[in-house]
Order: C-alpha cells, then sequence, then structure tokens
C-alpha cells in the first residue's frame, strides 16, 4: 500500500510531532508498504522519511524543482519526482497513493490534507483521510467539520470519512481493518 503523508517542512513546537513522525515512517517501513511524501529532507518530512527508509521501506519523494534548486530534497529516496509546480506536486502524490495521512504541519499541509478532504467529500478516488491528531493539534479542524456538518454542508456519512487519530497505533488499527 501506497502511504501519502503530509506534513510540515519544520518540526513544530511540540515534540511529541517529531515522534509521531519517526513512529509513522517506522511503521509504514517495517509493514511492507511504501511512503509517497513532499522530498524534503527538513521537519517531520525528513524525519518520516528517514524513519521510513531506515525501516526498509521504498520512499517516493515528489519535490518542486525550487525546493530542489534550495537543496533540501532527500538524496537516497527510491523514487524522486521532479515537478515544476506546488500543484503538480499535490496531483502527483495523489496519483501515487492508495491511503492519505497528515500529521501536524502549516499551510501547506492544510492545502493538500484539504485536496484529499474535497476529493473524499466528490467520490473522487479516496475513501477517507486520516488526520494524526496528536495533543488535539487537529481540533480546530474537526470542530469547523462538526460546524459544517451542523449547518448542512456536509452529510453525516461524510463527516465520517475524516478520520481524526490521536496516535500512530490507532491509525494502523484503522488503515488496516479497511
Amino acid at each position: 500500500m501506497n502511504v501519502v503523508v503530509y506534513c510540515g517542512s519544520s518540526f513544530g513546537a511540540n515534540p511529541r510531532f517529531r515522534e509521531a513522525a519517526r513512529v509513522l515512517g517506522e511503521w509504514i517501513g517495517l509493514s511492507g508498504n511504501r511512503l509517497v511524501y513532499g522530498g524534503s529532507s527538513v521537519g517531520l518530512m525528513g524525519v518520516v522519511s528517514r524513519a521510513a527508509l531506515d525501516a526498509g521501506a521504498e520512499v517516493d519523494g515528489v519535490e518542486p524543482q525550487f525546493f530542489i534548486d534550495a537543496g533540501v530534497e532527500q538524496h537516497d529516496l527510491t523514487n524522486l519526482f521532479v515537478v515544476q509546480t506546488m500543484a503538480e506536486r499535490k496531483t502527483k502524490m495523489i496519483e501515487l497513493g492508495d491511503v492519505f495521512v497528515a500529521l501536524p504541519g502549516g499551510v501547506g499541509t492544510l492545502e493538500e490534507i484539504s485536496e484529499i478532504a474535497s476529493r473524499v467529500r466528490l467520490g473522487l478516488g479516496q475513501d477517507a483521510c486520516y488526520l494524526l491528531n496528536v495533543d488535539g493539534f487537529y481540533e480546530p479542524l474537526k470542530a469547523q467539520l462538526a460546524l459544517m456538518e451542523q449547518e448542512g454542508f456536509l452529510s453525516p456519512e461524510d463527516a465520517g470519512r475524516y478520520r481524526f487519530v490521536s496516535s500512530v497505533e490507532e491509525l494502523v488499527g484503522m488503515i488496516t481493518s479497511s
């Protein structure tokens, strides 16, 4: 299974974010799955990719040329897909993915997981998106989705397809049982 992981290119303030990225990457490798991610060697992206590689995973990075020019790409990936724009990056990651997971991250992560959330809602191939809600990081988004449901913009069925999990172990349980 190709697990797409969206996450920050920085570590964030909470050290548990880094630990969750490491545990997720390690699980991807040890379980024989493949990591698909943004291709960088920095921040949580670097942590998840290094852990996956060290655990024996094949890892596909999708990196815009301007990030490569800045010197932040991971060098020992199975595949590095070089694209020109962030939109092309997002499209390629979706093409490669089977399961979509968001670790904590910034506006880029939010944009990427929003695309998956829209695709889930529209029935465009993805049946769920998973948000690793480390220490409540995604609680505001969870509340916003609940408000959308309450106000009639999101059906209860669709709302249930956005899966907020508090640990990698819970995430693995959901992924492997679907």
